[in-house]
C-alpha cells in the first residue's frame, strides 16, 4: 500500500529535521541482551558495569526486597546494587536504545565498536535491519547502512512475509515473530500510516 514503507521507516528511524519527521539512514539500534538473573551482588555489579560500557542507560531491576522497578536510570540502578546483601537474587534487564549519527562513518564505527565487545544484536540503518539475523546478506556494515540497499532488503523481507500473511500481518512479522511485540508494532506503524495519509490530504 502507498505509504506503508514510509510509515515503517518513520517508526524505525524517524527524526525531526527542520519541522519534518524523516527516516534517518545513519541510525543504529542497540537491542537489550534480555533479563539476567544473578545470585550474588558481585555478579550483578559486574554485569551492570559491562552493560554500562555498552552504552545502556536504562534498566529494569527486580530484587527480593524491592520487587520490580522499571526504566531506572543508571544512577538509580547503581544505588540499588550498592545496597544488596552479598548473597542476593537479582534480575536485571538493560533496555534497548538507539543512536543517530551524523554520517555513515560514525554509524559504522559505533557498530564495529559494539561488535568488538561481543554485542552484535544491532538494528542497522533507516529500516533498522537486525544485523545478528540478517547481516550475512550484506557485504559489511557500511553496505547495510547504505539507504538504497537497506530499503531494498527490508522491502524483500516484508514481501516474504506477505506471501503468508495480509499486509498488516506481514508488518508485524517484519518486526517480531512474538505476537505481543508484533501486535504493538502493527499499532505503531498503522498510526504513522494514518498520519502520513492525513498529511498528504492536507498538503
Amino acid at each position: 500500500p502507498a505509504g506503508l514503507l514510509h510509515a515503517i521507516s518513520l517508526v524505525e528511524s524517524g527524526q525531526g529535521i527542520r519541522g519534518w519527521v524523516l527516516p534517518w539512514p545513519f541510525t543504529v539500534g542497540v537491542n537489550s541482551p534480555g533479563s539476567h538473573t544473578f545470585t550474588t551482588a558481585a555478579s550483578a555489579q559486574a554485569a551492570f558495569t559491562r552493560w554500562r560500557t555498552l552504552g545502556f542507560v536504562r534498566f529494569n531491576v527486580r530484587t527480593a526486597s524491592g520487587g520490580l522497578k522499571n526504566n531506572l536510570t543508571a544512577t538509580q540502578t547503581a544505588q540499588i546494587l550498592q545496597t544488596l546483601p552479598t548473597a542476593a537474587l537479582t534480575v536485571i534487564e538493560p533496555r534497548s536504545y538507539g543512536r543517530r549519527f551524523n554520517n555513515v562513518t560514525e554509524a559504522e564505527s559505533f557498530a564495529h565498536r559494539m561488535m568488538s565487545q561481543g554485542h552484535n544484536n544491532l538494528d542497522i540503518g533507516m529500516m533498522q535491519v537486525n544485523w545478528r539475523v540478517h547481516g550475512k546478506h550484506f557485504r559489511n556494515v557500511r553496505a547495510a547502512l547504505e539507504p538504497t540497499a537497506n530499503l531494498a532488503y527490508a522491502t524483500n523481507y516484508l514481501l516474504t512475509h506477505k506471501q503468508k500473511y495480509d499486509w498488516w500481518g506481514a508488518v508485524g512479522r517484519y518486526h517480531s515473530g512474538t505476537a505481543r511485540y508484533a501486535n504493538k508494532y502493527i499499532k505503531n506503524v498503522y498510526a504513522m500510516y494514518l498520519r502520513i495519509h492525513r498529511a498528504n490530504r492536507n498538503a
